[in-house]
């Protein structure tokens, strides 16, 4: 997630069960595409994204396919390879300290923002600031966010010389360098968007590909850099295409059909509810597909501090009474095809987290038990109310999900709300409440490491061990800091032998780090704390004219990840002849 800003909503998150409102071996992605020819300059293009995107500023967040169209106009200092390692992108180099305290970042020399002006060590750390929450006095309150527990670990940031930039932390951290990647969201911006609302909102500037033009919550056009600072290996400026106009289709059919009419030239799709699209649109002839792992890890998130989920016995139920293989069958197959994997714990294989130890089974048998045990103990029976897009295929997953429950005597009432509510809800203003929602979809862990699962189940980020919050903001403004330690915390887990496990591995830069990552776990899934369901796999249907979108070279060489949650990188996308 991640930019940051008081309604900042940290993370690609589709709505339905396991949709979000948000590496596998990490293998390249998967692909069907048709003899291409040589790149060529020019021409326009209109894409289909299933989120809206509400503003280029730092709130509300953009979620999954509106996360794309930011990073057509936005980047960041490091980037995602292929293989899932994060490497640097504006940056040049990324070096730690023996004892992972201190960060040195260097950067790449001759980049501008859209504005002109030079993403230097000035932009770069006031970049950072932002995104600490520490900006909000002389630029405004619209650069705080959410972003602002996921760095709490930064002590300070300072200039090293004219092209690098220190970053100081309270503890070692030896996966720091990954925590800066946020999903792709920590964006540099330029000071002019920074310093005015208003510019930030509508038309941020960035040192992309594609600049905005104009902005709503249903159609954004971004048109072509013709200063970008890369080229491709042939010495061609990028990116190829002239403009790319993005349009909010909330149906999955109607994006199909875009695809089929030739009103749409690419639309995107997402295996939480939107199998039989995807299917469909990998059969036909007409179009091209492209696919990400499938290391996007969903859930279904117990709030852990009201009813009915703050008892063990109910979150307890639920796990043992939800049947995976039938809902696995129901929302994630469609004619013998299956997209995305029944999950053996609350992250993938290939994640240093995977332990399934704790992880727990469809047991009708215990799953009544407990329902018994918790109407016992409260005099209540088991329900709940469960928020879902508007979506027809996020409405079918969760009557599907409801059904499931119901045979174990645990009813389940569907609220209806659009994305952008739920996740303004979700991860709110501080000051206006926590989540709250008895249980919340989200699909808020990814990828191979522990920088995109550990901040989202701390009860506080700043009240871990050797975190001095007073020491940077002064003891007047650390309440407020503290609240937003709290605000991507949507289990609102306080349950302190927790916040020990993941504090202690989240500072271990030993041998036992490993060790110490499973141990969080097993303990978050012998607790019911989170229920995993079916891994997310996003796919884009493309007409056969486009190429390129199955490759992403990086800046420093190398392969990057073509396909991601927010769909693909549209650089080296062109028109061929």
């Amino acid at each position: 997630m991640t930019q940051q800003t008081t309604r900042r909503r940290l993370r690609a998150l589709g709505v339905g069960i396991g949709l979000a409102v948000a590496m596998t071996a990490m293998a390249s992605p998967t692909t069907s595409a048709a003899k291409v020819s040589a790149p060529t300059q020019g021409g326009d293009i209109t894409v289909g994204i299933f989120n809206q995107l509400l503003s280029t500023c730092y709130s509300p967040n953009a979620a999954n396919s509106a996360l794309g169209v930011m990073r057509t106009v936005y980047e960041g200092l490091v980037e995602q390879r292929a293989d899932g390692k994060i490497v640097p992108y504006l940056a040049e180099s990324i070096t730690p300290s023996a004892d992972y305290k201190t960060w040195t970042i260097g950067l790449r020399s001759g980049i501008t923002f859209h504005d002109g002006t030079p993403m230097n060590v000035q932009a770069v750390v006031t970049n950072l600031q932002a995104i600490r929450g520490l900006t909000a006095a002389a630029l405004g309150r619209h650069t705080l966010g959410s972003g602002v527990p996921l760095v709490a670990n930064i002590k300070d940031v300072r200039p090293a010389s004219a092209t690098a930039v220190t970053i100081e932390l309270w503890n070692g951290q030896k996966d720091f360098d990954e925590w800066l990647y946020a999903s792709g969201r920590f964006f540099m911006r330029s000071l002019s968007t920074m310093g005015n609302a208003q510019l930030c909102a509508t038309s941020g500037k960035g040192t992309g590909p594609f600049m905005f033009q104009s902005v709503s919550p249903t159609e954004v056009k971004v048109v072509r850099n013709p200063n970008y600072w890369r080229k491709d290996k042939n010495g061609v400026q990028l990116p190829y295409l002239n403009s790319i106009t993005f349009k909010y289709v909330n149906q999955a059919a109607q994006r199909v059909n875009g695809l089929k009419s030739g009103t749409l030239d690419a639309a995107g799709f997402t295996s939480a509810g939107e199998i039989k699209q995807i299917v469909n649109v990998q059969a036909n002839p007409n179009v091209s597909t492209i696919s990400s792992p499938d290391d996007y890890y969903a859930m279904n998130m117990f709030n852990t501090a009201i009813a009915p989920f703050n008892n063990k016995n109910a979150r307890l139920a639920v796990a043992y009474a939800f049947d995976l293989d039938t809902f696995y069958n129901q929302r994630n197959c469609f004619k013998g095809k299956c997209v995305g994997t029944k999950p053996s714990s609350m992250v993938g294989k290939r994640n240093i987290m995977f332990n399934e130890a704790g992880f727990i089974t469809y047991d009708l048998a215990k799953a009544k038990k407990f329902v018994a045990a918790y109407k016992a103990e409260t005099g209540q029976d088991l329900a709940f109310s469960l928020p879902t897009d508007t979506s027809a295929d996020s409405q079918a997953s969760s009557k599907a999900f409801a059904q499931i429950l119901k045979k174990a005597g645990i009813t389940v009432t569907i609220a209806t709300e659009d994305t952008a509510t739920i996740t303004a809800k979700a991860f709110p203003t501080p000051g206006t409440g926590l989540n709250p929602y008895q249980m919340y979809p989200t699909t808020l862990f990814e990828g191979t490491g522990a920088y995109f699962v550990l901040p989202f189940i701390q009860s506080n980020s700043f009240r871990a061990p050797g975190i001095n919050i007073a020491a940077v903001v002064g003891a007047a403004n650390a309440p407020t800091f503290l609240a937003f330690g709290a605000l991507i915390n949507p289990g609102r887990f306080s349950d302190p032998a927790q916040d020990t496990l993941v504090w202690t591995a989240q500072f271990d830069t030993t041998g036992t780090r490993v060790k110490n990552l499973k141990a969080v776990t097993k303990f978050m899934q012998e607790n019911a704390n989170v229920l995993p369901v079916p891994t997310i796999q996003y796919t884009y249907g493309f007409n056969k004219k486009l190429a390129g979108y199955d490759k992403f070279i990086l800046a420093s060489g190398g392969q990057g990840r073509a396909m991601t949650n927010a769909g693909p990188n549209w650089t080296g996308v062109y028109i061929q002849n």
